[in-house]
C-alpha cells in the first residue's frame, strides 16, 4: 500500500505539472549527477514530455498530415497487426477521417483567402494531429521533411545562435539520405499540389518551429536512448533464459534489443505500471518470434505458432491420460478448434527433411539416393529401348508381308496407332476371324526364333 500511495501522488503531481510543462517551447531537461540513478517512472515521464513537445511542433504543420495520408490511408500493410490489437486499425481511421476532414476544409478556405475561417480550421487540424498515435518512425521521417524544406527555402543558414543545430541536423540527413523525391514520389506530388505558405508556415513562424523540432526531437532520441541503457540488463537476463535454443546469445540479446525499443515506444507511466514489467513481455515476445522464425525452413505465421503448441500439448496430454495417440475428432473436441484447423496444423507442423542429408557413415545414403528422378531419361533404359527396336525389326523381317502388315497393325509397330482385326480385315478384304488366324502363326513364328531373346525385355 506504501508503494502504491507513492506511486499514485508521483503521477498525480506529474499531471499537475503536464500543461506548464508543454507550455516551454525550448525547455532543457537537466542533467542528473553521475552518482544518482534515475529511476525508470523519472525517465519515462521525461520521454514523455519531450515526445509530447515534439508532437506539439510536428502538429504546427499541415504538412504532416500530408505525411500521414501517403502513408496510411493507402497502405494499409504499415500496421503491423500482430503487434497491435485489432481495434487499432478503426482507431487509425477515425483519426484520419478528423485530420483529413479540417485539412480539406484549411486548404479550401485559404484558397478563397477566408482568413477566419482558414485559420480555425487549421487550429483544429492542429488538435486533431497532436491526438494521432505516431510510431517512431513517423516522427523521424517528419521532422526530416521540416528541416529539409527549411533548407530548400534557405532558412537554415540564417546567422543565429541556435542555427547550429539545425545545420547538423541537416548534414546528417544529407549523409545518410533519408529522405528524397525518389522514395516519396507521390508524397512530394501532394506536395507540389498545395501552398508552400499554407503546408510550410511563413518563413520566421517555419524557422522557429523548426528550431524547436530539432530541439525536441534530439532531447526525445537522449531520453529513448537513456531508458533502454538503463534497462539493457534486463535484456541480458531475459536472454540466458532461452540460452538452450539454437540461436546464439548474441542473436538473443539482438532480438531483445528490439523488444525493448518497443516497449520504450509504447510505455506509458501514467498507467502506474513498472517499466521492467511491461518490457519484459515485449522482450519475451521479440525472442519467441525470433526462435519461432528460425527454426522452421519454411516459417509459420507467429498466430499459428501458438496453436501448433496447443495441439502439441492437448495432444501430449491425452496420450499421457488414456495410453493411446488421440485421434484428430479427439484433439478437436479437446482444443475447441473444428477436425479441419486440426488437419491443417498438423500438416504444417511437420518439420522439413533435407534430400541431402548425409550420416556420419560414409557408406550411407541420403533421401535423395532413394528417389526416381523423371526429367532424364535413364541411359540403361536408352539402350534397352534402342536393342528392343532392333530386336522386333528383325523378327518382323522372318514373316510374310501379309503377317508382317497384320503384327504391325495391330500392335501399332512403327505406325504409332493400333488397329482393330476387323478394320485390318476390311483393308485387305479377309474376315477377322482368318485376320486373327494369321495373326496367330505370325506370333508363334517370332516366338520361336526370338522368345527367350524377348523375355529379357520383360
Amino acid at each position: 500500500m506504501a508503494y502504491l500511495t507513492e506511486h499514485a501522488s508521483r503521477q498525480h503531481s506529474a499531471l499537475v505539472n503536464k500543461k506548464t510543462t508543454l507550455n516551454v517551447a525550448n525547455q532543457h531537461v537537466p542533467k542528473v549527477s553521475e552518482g544518482v540513478e534515475n529511476s525508470n517512472f523519472d525517465i519515462a515521464r521525461k520521454l514523455n514530455n519531450q515526445k509530447l513537445h515534439l508532437i506539439n511542433a510536428l502538429a504546427q504543420f499541415p504538412v504532416s498530415a500530408l505525411w500521414l495520408f501517403n502513408q496510411y490511408e493507402k497502405n494499409n500493410s504499415s500496421i503491423d497487426m500482430e503487434d497491435e490489437e485489432e481495434g487499432l486499425a478503426s482507431d487509425l481511421a477515425t483519426c484520419l477521417a478528423e485530420i483529413k476532414k479540417h485539412f480539406v476544409l484549411a486548404s479550401q478556405y485559404n484558397n478563397e483567402n477566408n482568413q477566419g475561417l482558414a485559420a480555425y480550421h487549421k487550429q483544429q487540424l492542429s488538435l486533431a494531429l497532436q491526438s494521432f498515435p505516431y510510431t517512431f518512425n513517423d516522427l523521424n521521417k517528419l521532422t526530416d521533411l521540416i528541416v529539409s524544406c527549411c533548407d530548400l527555402r534557405g532558412l537554415c543558414e540564417t546567422n543565429s545562435k541556435h542555427s547550429d543545430a539545425l545545420m547538423r541536423h541537416l548534414s546528417c540527413l544529407k549523409q545518410k539520405n533519408r529522405l528524397n523525391k525518389t522514395n516519396y514520389p507521390a508524397l512530394f506530388s501532394a506536395i507540389a499540389l498545395h501552398d508552400a505558405s499554407f503546408i510550410f508556415l511563413s518563413n520566421s513562424e517555419m524557422y522557429d518551429q523548426a528550431l524547436a523540432i530539432t530541439i525536441a526531437e534530439k532531447l526525445w532520441q537522449q531520453a529513448r536512448q537513456e531508458l533502454a541503457t538503463a534497462n539493457s540488463r534486463l535484456v541480458l537476463f531475459i536472454a540466458n533464459q532461452y540460452k538452450s535454443g539454437f540461436l546464439d546469445f548474441d542473436d538473443l540479446v539482438q532480438e531483445g534489443q528490439t523488444g525493448l525499443l518497443k516497449a520504450v515506444d509504447k510505455f506509458d507511466y501514467q498507467l502506474g505500471f513498472q517499466f521492467s514489467t511491461y518490457a519484459g513481455y515485449w522482450i519475451r515476445q521479440a525472442i519467441s518470434r525470433a526462435l519461432s522464425r528460425g527454426e522452421r525452413l519454411v516459417r509459420v505465421p507467429c498466430g499459428q505458432v501458438a496453436n501448433i503448441n496447443k495441439v502439441y500439448r492437448a495432444k501430449n496430454e491425452r496420450s499421457a491420460l488414456t495410453g493411446i495417440e488421440p485421434s484428430v475428432k479427439e484433439l478437436a473436441e479437446y482444443t475447441k478448434l473444428s477436425e479441419t484447423e486440426i488437419f491443417s496444423i498438423l500438416t504444417f507442423a511437420q518439420t522439413a527433411q533435407s534430400l541431402e542429408n548425409y550420416d556420419d557413415d560414409d557408406d550411407a545414403f541420403a533421401p535423395i539416393d532413394y528417389l526416381e528422378q523423371h526429367i532424364f531419361a535413364h541411359a540403361l533404359q536408352t539402350i534397352a529401348d534402342k536393342e528392343l527396336a532392333q530386336l522386333l525389326s528383325k523378327a518382323i523381317e522372318t514373316l510374310n508381308p501379309r503377317e508382317a502388315k497384320i503384327i504391325c497393325e495391330h500392335f501399332g509397330v512403327e505406325t504409332g496407332t493400333e488397329m482393330t482385326l476387323q478394320e485390318i480385315g476390311s483393308e485387305l478384304n479377309l474376315t477377322r476371324e482368318r485376320v486373327r488366324q494369321i495373326q496367330v502363326i505370325a506370333l508363334n513364328k517370332i516366338k520361336t526364333s526370338f522368345g527367350q531373346q524377348l523375355m529379357y525385355f520383360l
